[in-house]
């Protein structure tokens, strides 16, 4: 099998159509276009944002042109979105990519700065939280929910910006009980993670905390698979693992009625358009 660290293929039997997985601000390209017409924008244009677009040209992964239409549709989006997040989602460049470059130059937003900028907490707030943690460290979103400023569902919504990921509703998926032979029981209590369904050689995996880099890689080495991850609560995690691991309950027959599985808006669209591949009567948005 392949190197853990590969892309998964992008040929026609799992490429998702992007115009209707795509959020309304997006383009399907980016080549050069028309500037938006809008009134009024948002203006959520981040200046380091437009510093990593620009490392992004030095290095020949976009143009220009790419660039500042990026930035611009930046601006558009209702709420902030990171510009890697942006390129993505035009297909300009992989996750692979965006991972690398953001750990290379150290251009992972800062979450007390995604939550200010989504509006969940006032920089009064950010600026008390981080006075907080140099008196008793710990992680700036566990300091804001502790204090009461942020709830947990506001945590999770910048978290998974943050991380580039979906967050899914567990509770209408019946997953393969198959899978309980690719990741055990005890890999998957001590880890907080589930397998919930798999595409050729692309494996899904639902965690609570998918910041966990080194272990996703971990996986993919152990399986060799390419291991894509989305967020979920501690609650449905733990009750999927229950109908996954525990005594085979039979559900009854109903006709297919296409809940929706996500949660919030689709950060990572390629996720989204596996699950209505791999998934079977859920839609993913």
């Amino acid at each position: 099998m392949s190197q853990t660290s590969r892309e998964p293929k992008t040929a026609s039997h799992i490429r998702h159509d992007s115009a209707r997985h795509a959020r309304k601000y997006t383009a399907s390209t980016l080549h050069p276009v028309a500037t938006p017409v809008v009134t009024d924008p948002p203006n959520h244009e981040s200046p380091s944002g437009r510093r990593f677009g620009e490392i992004l040209v030095d290095e020949g992964i976009i143009n220009k042109t790419q660039l500042n239409v990026a930035l611009q549709l930046q601006t558009v989006c209702p709420t902030y979105t990171p510009l890697g997040q942006v390129l993505l989602a035009n297909n300009l460049i992989t996750r692979k990519q965006l991972n690398t470059l953001l750990h290379r130059h150290n251009k992972r937003s800062r979450l007390g700065d995604i939550l200010l900028k989504l509006g969940h907490i006032t920089s009064e707030q950010l600026q008390e939280a981080l006075a907080h943690q140099r008196r008793a460290p710990m992680p700036i979103g566990q300091m804001l929910v502790g204090l009461g400023y942020v709830s947990g569902a506001a945590m999770r919504d910048a978290l998974c910006t943050q991380l580039h990921v979906n967050f899914f509703d567990l509770d209408p998926i019946a997953i393969d009980r198959a899978l309980a032979r690719v990741i055990s029981e005890r890999f998957a209590a001590r880890h907080q993670l589930i397998p919930l369904f798999q595409v050729e050689d692309i494996l899904v995996v639902a965690m609570d905390d998918p910041s966990q880099a080194e272990l996703i890689e971990d996986l993919q080495a152990r399986l060799k698979l390419h291991v894509e991850t989305v967020m979920t609560t501690t609650q449905k995690l733990k009750s999927a693992m229950a109908r996954l691991y525990g005594p085979a309950v039979s559900r009854p027959t109903e006709p297919c009625r296409l809940p929706s599985i996500l949660i919030g808006p689709v950060r990572d669209e390629f996720v989204a358009a596996l699950a209505t591949k791999g998934v079977r009567c859920v839609a993913a948005q």
